[in-house]
């Protein structure tokens, strides 16, 4: 058993679940992160490539001397095209931390705090399907609720950010998933969306440190462009330096945002589940009923 095992199946308290966060990122970020290479790697190179040339395709449109030249990059769908392969990619990688990240959690609570990489791995290979079906289904959910209004899109996201963990935990289908992440947060909706939304704003926060040198670098091309006259051009502020440095930032910022709210829709799985059904307690006292 592993000395810092953080248990899962209990209540907790907003306080309790984003101290608990931390600490199993704590202890668990290395074996955490190789797992995270072998399974989402592909797609996190992917989606390197695809935001660096999206911010390059798209710096053109600044250009206002450029009107023809815009006009054949959206005529030849260059834009459309990146934004798309873009878009499909963060999907992926999306689903793809969740489902790496929750069968860690799986094979962490199975084994006591003990990691077998290539159990995770073969789990996240096994519901590749599953969870590629969820995130499609869950995004043209999204879409319809901001089609809508903004606030059906905040309502449906509390309850959609447990498909994952339903998914993995529970083993069930792909609606059956919707349904119960449904039922779930019933009379527990705020909490869990005051939960998201703190351990979002704080991951955010952590994220941004990591734009700092894409905005330091803009703010010394604007003054730079300002001093020589040259600011009547706003693409040459889009330079090879500064998509480098925006398209590691973003990145970043979608690894530690998914990795975040990932493990916390974990912790707000077991708590839910636990107040409603009690399984954590009910296991603790079978296995003390086990151990006499």
């Amino acid at each position: 058993m592993n000395n810092n095992y953080v248990e899962f199946k209990k209540k907790r308290e907003l306080g309790e679940i984003l101290t608990d966060v931390f600490a199993f990122l704590r202890t668990n970020i290395k074996p955490l992160f190789s797992v995270l290479v072998k399974t989402s790697g592909i797609v996190f190179i992917v989606m390197l490539l695809a935001i660096g040339y999206y911010t390059h395709a798209s710096s053109h449109i600044m250009d206002p001397f450029n009107i023809g030249g815009n006009s054949q990059i959206f005529n030849s769908g260059t834009v459309i095209i990146a934004a798309l392969v873009m878009l499909i990619s963060v999907l992926l990688f999306y689903g793809l931390v969740f489902g790496t990240v929750l069968h860690y959690i799986k094979v962490y609570i199975d084994n006591v705090g003990i990691i077998n990489q290539q159990t995770v791995v073969d789990g996240v290979k096994k519901d590749l399907g599953n969870i590629i079906g969820l995130s499609i289904l869950s995004t043209i959910m999204m879409i319809v609720g901001f089609m809508l209004c903004v606030i059906p899109a905040i309502y449906l996201y509390v309850p959609l950010s447990l498909i994952y963990p339903i998914l993995i935990f529970r083993k069930s289908g792909v609606f059956d998933c919707i349904g119960e992440s449904f039922e779930l947060v019933k009379n527990e909706w705020w909490i869990t969306f005051a939960t998201l939304l703190v351990i979002g704003i704080l991951s955010y926060i952590i994220s941004m440190i990591f734009s700092i040198p894409a905005i330091v670098y803009t703010l010394f091309k604007t003054f730079t462009a300002a001093a020589e006259g040259s600011f009547s051009d706003p693409s040459s502020m889009f330079d090879w330096v500064f998509i480098v440095l925006n398209t590691l930032a973003s990145v970043i910022q979608y690894i530690i945002i998914y990795l975040f709210t990932a493990i916390c829709s974990a912790f707000i799985y077991f708590n839910l589940n636990e107040r409603k059904h009690h399984t954590g307690t009910l296991e603790q006292i079978d296995s003390l009923g086990k151990s006499e």
